[in-house]
């Protein structure tokens, strides 16, 4: 699983690095911020994972959207290097299911150290560090929804 989750990030990734048109990076970035939603979610960090998806997604494909309606373009075009990617992608898809035929020799796990580590445990020590990041950021989203609300109030020229 954390195999497929890493290669759709690095497909994700290279999808936003060398796409023309901005219809490609919006799907990019939003393959990226999913992927890394599940990594965080998979490496115990459900909450980051949320917060994540939720900014990063909320925010950068709003952008990215604007950026799109902007654009002049009617039908996008592809390049050789997305071709690549793809073909990168579906090869790194691949890889991991090789060792299957050869599980004694070949053998090898990304997080070997997870057992050790305790990433749950992590959560738990710093866990009224988090409450506080949250709390920040719940503050700090309510400060830009009363300003936003403000400005929503008059004309843009005003602006």
């Amino acid at each position: 699983m954390i195999y497929l989750v890493l290669s759709f990030l690095v497909g994700g990734s290279l999808m936003v690095l060398w796409s023309r048109s901005p219809y490609y990076s919006v799907f990019g970035v939003l393959i990226q911020s999913l992927s890394y939603s599940i990594f965080l979610c998979l490496s115990g960090f459900p909450f980051f994972g949320l917060i994540l998806l939720l900014v990063y997604v909320g925010g950068m494909l709003v952008v990215f959207l604007f950026s799109t309606v902007l654009s002049a373009e009617r039908y996008p075009s592809s390049s050789f290097l997305e071709a690549v990617a793809f073909w990168l992608g579906v090869s790194l898809l691949s890889f991991p299911y090789l060792f299957l035929w050869f599980p004694r020799s070949f053998s090898f796990s990304l997080f070997s150290l997870s057992s050790e580590c305790e990433m749950g445990e992590i959560m738990g020590n710093f866990g009224s560090v988090t409450c506080l990041v949250a709390i920040i950021l719940l503050v700090a989203l309510m400060v830009v929804f009363s300003l936003c609300f403000e400005h929503g109030q008059g004309s843009l020229r005003k602006l």
